[in-house]
């Protein structure tokens, strides 16, 4: 089944784009979209807790949660493989507490203003529901930044349907590429960015906040 691309996003966006791996004072911190030859590489891994299959690590029969995000943790192909190997120390409590511990640090980093949030640009978050009592399109909880993003949500016999979520301050300017002159629309959790990516040229800019 795989993942759902809004469980995906949330996956890379809590990580920071990091591998989550650590173990005493072994401390992975390799990022996972590495930029050659101005080509995006993809070097992450979505990495199963509880196993995908009949035979893999940590596999449980009966687990209805397995392509969900609380079930993947985000990983280098090195420590995947390392998890996988050493079943026995890198038990399914392990992963989650090695993963938790990762989001934490990413967002304490973002807070310190060590590490920029995670920018979502050109998405469509899409979510289709029926007979619920509360659907979500998509949910914010940390700082980031969102660029040219459209929630869209498709409710039947919804009681409470929101498309978009957040507990942060929500911010939405228009602002104008100072390279290509074309304008796009900017919304983010928290103080507006001091800069942002044209959608367009991709060139950066300096953002007026005044």
């Amino acid at each position: 089944m795989g993942l759902s691309e809004h469980d995906r996003k949330i996956l890379w966006a809590k990580a920071g784009n990091r591998c989550s791996y650590r173990y005493g004072h072994d401390i992975c911190d390799e990022e996972l979209v590495l930029l050659d030859n101005r080509e995006d590489v993809l070097v992450g891994e979505e990495c199963h807790i509880v196993g995908e299959k009949l035979g893999s690590a940590r596999y449980i029969a009966d687990f209805s949660e397995r392509d969900t995000y609380s079930n993947r943790i985000l990983l280098c192909r090195k420590h995947h493989k390392v998890i996988d190997d050493n079943e026995r120390t890198y038990t399914i409590k392990k992963l989650r507490t090695m993963k938790k511990e990762r989001e934490k640090s990413i967002s304490e980093r973002i807070e310190r203003k060590e590490i920029k949030p995670i920018v979502i640009k050109d998405s469509v978050f899409r979510t289709v529901v029926k007979n619920a009592d509360e659907a979500i399109g998509m949910e914010v909880n940390e700082p980031a930044q969102l660029s040219n993003v459209k929630s869209e949500l498709i409710a039947d016999n919804v009681r409470k349907a929101t498309g978009f979520s957040t507990n942060q301050g929500l911010t939405s300017i228009i602002t104008t590429c100072s390279n290509c002159n074309r304008t796009f629309p900017l919304a983010c959790t928290g103080p507006p960015p001091s800069r942002a990516i044209c959608p367009h040229c991709e060139k950066e800019n300096i953002i007026d906040t005044r």
